[in-house]
């Protein structure tokens, strides 16, 4: 008998090890680590050897196939997933299955999550307003395309080694939620972050992705969750029944704002919640910058993760707004940031010279010199070759690759307007510093174009009239220049893309 108990241990212990064994390959990914395990999925850390990268697979579990139609669900849901190509989202690289198994991989975040952060210390409102300001990006990017999170939680939003939070699990609990309700398993989510509208197995919108978000908030702030109970079934309820915890009480040092936009993003009436999470986010930038900051409305297609947003980061956010650059017919919003880290990233002293002094043939005005004709006598008299508009400056302070693509930070005067000169480049404002537009542009593999940056001088009608159509009054000279109006104030640079694959 005893004997037999001792067989017995040792098949269980074997059984558990063997549940616990880590495989040393799924598809062509080399496993390394394990990250986590839970009911709806396993992390390992892995290596990709086809691009020399590091990234993070997770394995959906075997009993999610039990339907047919899960595969056909798992791959629609997962190349939706994918195709949240956003700063603040992680990027899936890839969807496959192992042994009939699905997993997808996604970039391995070297930062932890915001709830290691969290166990560190209670954040500022500074800190958690540029947190949720990345967030709430990211959220309002995938509610526009008709994608809920469903399951917004501190361990949801992991970071990479400069610190950039990235929303993770995007759609993950769909995808289980899809293959849950088949054998009606109830609602999935996490209780301590779930809406009350999901919790009772309602009809979901963007609003209960911003319930979630007050919920981390307010954790972010007070370094607990807002309600507690002895069963996760008795956090659910809370959510549902119990008014929204005053913050002041366990922070009385915090401003009372805090409190009010934590009961409206929280509101247990969705409609009462603000509408979207960037509303959230603006609120919060409110109070701990003085104002609402810029919000870019649609997204460029075509640009890499981090590129747009990793100067938001990396500097201290101040009041004031920026004006926007037209590129290729759209009219993109300025991100207001302030300087204190960004003059280090983007303007430091080894910097390459301004583009003008190194290529002053590519910056001078393709007009004649003077005009041939002596103007009417109403006309201004014409300039001399020396008396030009003067040219904006512009500086080209990086050329990198972002995860395969090629970009080219520059910097332009502030009000200056930046055009590529070919479809295959795009250009936005990334800052505004210090009288100057930070701009990155982004374009193909070993590309050679040009870049027109224009910075038009402000004439009235009365000043145009002074001189010919073919020319530009020159109000400090008071003469007429040999340029088209629209010209004036014009310089042309060139771009030269690195390879980047």
């Amino acid at each position: 008998m005893l004997e037999a108990k001792k067989r017995l241990s040792s098949l269980v212990i074997w059984f558990i090890l063997a549940r616990m064994a880590i495989p040393e390959k799924i598809g062509r990914y080399l496993i390394k680590a394990e990250l986590g395990r839970g009911g709806m999925a396993t992390v390992y850390r892995a290596f990709d050897p086809s691009f020399d990268r590091e990234v993070a697979i997770k394995v959906l579990p075997r009993e999610m196939l039990h339907d047919p139609q899960f595969r056909s669900r798992f791959e629609r849901e997962i190349k939706m997933i994918a195709a949240l190509e956003h700063p603040s989202i992680v990027p899936v690289y890839d969807v496959g299955e192992e042994d009939g198994q699905p997993f997808f991989v996604m970039r391995y975040m070297s930062g932890g999550s915001l709830s290691d952060q969290i166990e560190k210390g209670r954040f500022s409102i500074q800190d958690t307003a540029r947190v949720i300001e990345k967030v709430a990006r990211g959220l309002a990017n995938a509610h526009r395309k008709g994608i809920i999170h469903r399951d917004l939680k501190p361990d949801n939003i992991l970071f990479d080694d400069n610190g950039d939070p990235f929303i993770s699990d995007f759609g993950v609990a769909k995808l289980t939620e899809s293959a849950g309700s088949l054998t009606g398993s109830g609602v999935i989510g996490t209780p301590a972050y779930m809406s009350p509208e999901q919790a009772q197995g309602n009809e979901i919108d963007a609003r209960s992705d911003v319930y979630g978000l007050g919920v981390i908030v307010y954790q972010m702030l007070s370094g607990q969750q807002p309600y507690s109970a002895d069963t996760p079934m008795g956090v659910v309820v809370k959510h549902i029944t119990e008014p929204v915890p005053e913050i002041l009480k366990v922070m009385p040092a915090l401003p009372p704002e805090v409190d009010e936009i934590i009961k409206t993003a929280m509101a247990k009436d969705s409609a009462k919640r603000y509408a979207t999470p960037v509303d959230l986010a603006k609120a919060l930038n409110v109070l701990a910058f003085g104002s609402e900051g810029n919000f870019t409305v649609h997204a460029p297609t075509g640009m890499a993760s981090g590129i747009r947003e990793r100067l938001n980061t990396m500097t201290t956010q101040m009041p004031g707004g920026g004006r926007g650059l037209a590129v290729g017919g759209i009219v993109l919003a300025v991100a207001v940031i302030g300087f204190f880290l960004l003059g280090r990233q983007l303007f430091a002293a080894n910097e390459p010279a301004p583009i003008a002094a190194q290529e002053t043939e590519r910056l001078t005005l393709v007009t004649a010199s003077t005009a041939t004709d002596e103007p009417a006598s109403s006309f201004a008299p014409a300039c001399s070759e020396s008396e030009i508009f003067p040219l904006p400056a512009i500086k080209e302070t990086s050329s990198r690759c972002i995860q395969k693509k090629a970009y080219i930070n520059l910097t332009i005067p502030e009000g200056a307007v930046a055009e590529p000169l070919s479809p295959d480049v795009t250009c936005r404002v990334e800052a505004t510093n210090g009288g100057v537009h930070v701009i990155s542009c982004g374009g193909t593999d070993f590309l050679v174009t040009e870049l027109k940056v224009c910075n038009p001088p402000a004439l009235s009608n009365d000043d145009l009239a002074k001189c010919p159509a073919d020319s530009t009054y020159n109000a400090e000279n008071q003469c007429c220049v040999a340029v088209p109006p629209e010209e004036a104030g014009c310089a042309v640079v060139e771009l030269k893309f690195k390879g980047c694959n």
